[in-house]
């Protein structure tokens, strides 16, 4: 009965978690720059405001198809990521199986924005895919490496291994070389500065969400508000020893992403092509040293 309810409740459990980090970056970013800022729930209110909206433009089927992907595929993956209390797919699916199914919603962002035939959807989507190209070597390095330490892929039996060592089992502190290289190609999966090419406003408008508006914005803000869950308890599980408890994974879901946001903060945005060169000049050559290291 329990399992049924986390599979229920888990997603809005998510989804609420993500709303309050989103709205705590505006408010972040806002204190830096000297600014009151929006109020924290204010994400929640843009979302509610957008999934009223009656009327909404489709390009064909295939747009009203993508979103379905991108929604769906990041829901999917949300299940085989374990939090404390609930592991029951991370049984059926280890960190493999996450990999493979986290490019079933940037290929559905890719085939909506590209049925729309805006010129700053389809460039900011050139520039998602080439950054995809540049993290998503180095994270699952990463992964190999930890898999290597550990002897298993999977998540759950992963966090056990660190917890039962303490914090100096965190595989950030068994490997540091993999934990920096991990963190890096964490930044440019949540595509904050310096990475932020994908959406680069003042530069290709919003990219992606150029032509987005209504109920579509508005499921492609519920999508990046879990997957910034999902991508923050992901490094968390690998590297920072999982959490035993709601507290211990809250309190380390907000220092991370305090970390992620104070680099937002500070540093101007890349050219995609000094983004890419610069994920597999640093991040890919640590988690290479890293494996290098675990092997030899």
């Amino acid at each position: 009965m329990s399992t049924v309810l986390w599979i229920i409740f888990y997603p809005i459990i998510a989804f609420a978690i993500g709303v309050i980090l989103l709205g705590y970056g505006r408010k972040f970013n806002a204190r830096v720059q000297r600014r009151y800022g929006p109020p924290i729930q204010q994400v929640f209110y843009d979302i509610l405001k957008l999934m009223s909206k009656r009327t909404n433009i489709s390009h064909g089927w295939m747009h009203d198809t993508a979103l379905v992907m991108l929604l769906g595929g990041t829901l999917l993956t949300l299940y085989f990521i374990p939090v404390p209390g609930f592991d029951f797919f991370s049984g059926y699916g280890d960190f493999l199986v996450v990999m493979y199914i986290l490019l079933i919603p940037s290929l559905g962002m890719a085939l909506g924005v590209g049925e729309t035939a805006n010129p700053n959807g389809s460039i900011g989507i050139s520039r998602a895919l080439q950054m995809l190209a540049g993290y998503d070597i180095p994270f699952a390095l990463t992964f190999i490496g930890m898999a290597i330490l550990a002897g298993t892929t999977n998540f759950s039996e992963i966090i056990a291994l660190q917890q039962a060592e303490g914090i100096f089992g965190w595989g950030l502190m068994t490997n540091p070389f993999l934990g920096v290289a991990a963190l890096i190609a964490l930044h440019g999966m949540m595509g904050e500065k310096p990475f932020e090419v994908m959406v680069a406003p003042h530069e290709i408008a919003t990219g992606p969400m150029t032509e987005m508006g209504g109920k579509y914005l508005g499921m492609m803000m519920i999508q990046h508000a879990l997957n910034v869950v999902i991508e923050l308890t992901i490094y968390i599980n690998l590297f920072l020893g999982g959490a035993a408890n709601w507290a211990s994974y809250l309190v380390k879901l907000f220092v991370l992403m305090t970390l992620i946001l104070s680099v937002n903060a500070l540093f101007g945005r890349f050219r995609v092509d000094d983004a890419v060169r610069f994920m597999w000049k640093v991040p890919l050559v640590l988690a290479v040293i890293g494996v290098l290291i675990i092997i030899l």
